[in-house]
């Protein structure tokens, strides 16, 4: 597979009054076209604002973020995201909300984007709550819609923070397996921010596993686990292994 996303060698401090606090310190990174990264690390430790530096709301103090080949550094427009929270529009319906990407963009007429929008709806299993409005939907179904508002942007590459964090844990398991089967329907290129170390080697095709600030990483986890992945791989002895192994290093960081 070839190279999809690129961070070289990134640094970024923020200025507080009276000191200096560096969060990201020398970081390189990379996604693969078609493949799901997942990076995990102790809270505070820079993931979101890996984020907000690929997405170009914030700059680079060093380094380069290049997409394609081609550096985009500082640059907007670049990335489909997803937050925590799905940030569905109230006053939309659950249609509206989910072309909202591809009316901005103005790739396709509205018409075009509704009917699309519609099919996915149905593929989904969100179909009959086209005219709905978000606060009539449970959580579960709130993150469908705004995973999918993602996948439906022209972006190639989805980045999504935590996109489960605030779920029960059964709906998250469900929203899991859901969210591995359409995203074997597009094999869009993601970076996955999680404090789940099962979520990551659940969902994952590679793990960076990060340290507290500031932030370097820590380890490259291969995940080595056929797909389509089932609950199985829960109980092997690899993803038990593996478990272990990242939470040791997580914990080492905390007590640090």
């Amino acid at each position: 597979m070839s190279l999809k996303l690129e961070l070289r060698q990134i640094n970024k401090k923020f200025i507080n009054p009276g000191s200096d606090t560096f969060v990201i310190n020398n970081l390189s990174l990379h996604v693969k076209s078609g493949e799901f990264v997942s990076i995990i690390g102790p809270s505070g430790s820079g993931k979101s604002t890996v984020f907000n530096l690929i997405g170009g709301l914030i700059q680079p103090d060093h380094g380069s973020i290049i997409l394609d080949g081609k550096e985009i550094t500082g640059e907007r427009g670049h990335i489909s995201y997803m937050p925590q929270q799905h940030s569905l529009l109230p006053w939309r319906t659950v249609l509206d909300n989910t072309i909202l990407a591809l009316e901005v963009s103005g790739i396709m007429n509205k018409k075009q984007a509704r009917i699309q929008a519609k099919e996915w709806l149905i593929r989904v299993g969100l179909a009959g709550y086209e005219s709905a409005y978000p606060h009539v939907l449970s959580g579960g179904m709130q993150q469908r819609v705004g995973f999918l508002r993602a996948l439906l942007s022209p972006q190639e590459v989805m980045c999504l923070d935590e996109p489960f964090g605030a779920l029960d844990a059964l709906t998250r398991m469900d929203m899991q397996r859901w969210l591995l089967s359409i995203w074997e329907q597009s094999r869009r290129s993601v970076l996955f921010v999680t404090h789940s170390i099962e979520e990551a080697l659940f969902l994952s095709d590679r793990i960076y596993v990060f340290s507290d600030k500031p932030t370097q990483v820590l380890e490259e986890i291969k995940v080595s686990f056929a797909r389509p992945r089932g609950e199985d791989i829960l109980l092997h002895s690899e993803f038990m292994r593996l478990r272990a192994h990242i939470y040791s290093l997580m914990k080492r960081e905390v007590i640090l």
